[in-house]
């Protein structure tokens, strides 16, 4: 029984899948939101200005943990300050900040000081995914017949998220992407297409939604059930008061596109390997937009 005990002692503690790490000084203060399942972290950062100790910690902690892709949203006037220390400027999220908008840098971890760019490559697939999203979208009907969309609950949601990473990187994690924030889930589905789960990450105070989407459509059917399942948490959130929220998907996946697109949502962004991949490792991702509300009246368009 000691022997157990000290064995069980000895054991190293599991870490969490998503973790908060702060690092503070006289002129730097921010916080790091590690995700260890999608191998990514998101910046927090609480104190302006661009510091080579920043970049030293994220670099050191990304590294330590196997962290491929690191982003930030900032003000405009911040933007620079990052580009500064490595990072670029992969998009912007309209409303992000309620009444202005979130600009959003990212950088890839390497060996070398600057970020891994989008190629041109990339950027013409992209173009062409979008091109045939655009087509595909103008015959989807407003009303989808047998799509069936209701709330879930979080134990079934990260019941189903946790059996498809179980079989292998999915589009969705369901994991914190922002702090003091709130979740909510729905599951949707038409007809004999498989039960799909979406969820939107809201935060009151900011007045902006993060959108998952946990598997990628193959089907037309699927399409189908993933455009009923963000109208309808379209609905909830702008009753909610939300402006603005934002996704992000590969950028070879005409049917989220599709998607995405009839869903009223549009490319504002494209981020170099922004999301985990089943086969490919990491992929480039488009960052989709939609403005739910215009507290100032501006024209986004």
């Amino acid at each position: 029984m000691v022997r157990a005990k000290a064995a069980a002692a000895k054991r190293p503690k599991k870490k969490p899948v998503v973790e908060e790490l702060y690092f503070r000084s006289d002129s730097a203060y921010l916080c790091l939101l590690l995700n260890r399942r999608t191998r990514s972290i998101r910046v927090i950062d609480f104190r302006a200005g661009a510091l080579p100790a920043k970049r030293l910690y994220i670099q050191s902690v990304a590294t330590q943990e196997d962290v491929d892709k690191v982003i930030t949203l900032v003000e405009k006037d911040e933007v620079s300050s990052w580009t500064r220390v490595g990072f670029v400027r992969e998009g912007t999220i309209p409303g992000f900040y309620k009444r202005s908008d979130g600009h959003l840098c990212g950088c890839v971890i390497g060996d070398k000081t600057a970020s891994i760019e989008v190629t041109d490559a990339s950027a013409k697939l992209t173009e062409r995914t979008i091109n045939a999203a655009k087509k595909a979208a103008k015959d989807l009907p407003e009303k989808i017949k047998g799509a069936s969309v209701k709330s879930a609950t979080e134990k079934d949601a990260l019941s189903a998220r946790d059996a498809a990473w179980r079989k292998g990187a999915s589009l969705g994690s369901f994991d914190m992407f922002g702090r003091d924030a709130e979740r909510i889930y729905f599951e949707t589905s038409v007809r004999r297409s498989k039960t799909n789960y979406l969820s939107a990450e809201f935060q009151d105070c900011f007045g902006h939604a993060f959108i998952e989407v946990l598997r990628l459509p193959t089907t037309d059917n699927e399409v189908l059930a993933v455009l009923a399942g963000l109208r309808a948490l379209g609905d909830d959130l702008q009753e909610r008061g939300i402006v603005a929220s934002f996704a992000f998907a590969p950028n070879d996946s005409v049917e989220i596109s599709t998607a995405f697109v009839a869903a009223g949502y549009r490319k504002t962004g494209l981020l170099a390997q922004g999301i985990v991949d089943a086969d490919e490792g990491r992929k480039d991702a488009i960052l989709w937009t939609r403005k739910l509300a215009n507290p100032l009246g501006e024209d986004y368009d």
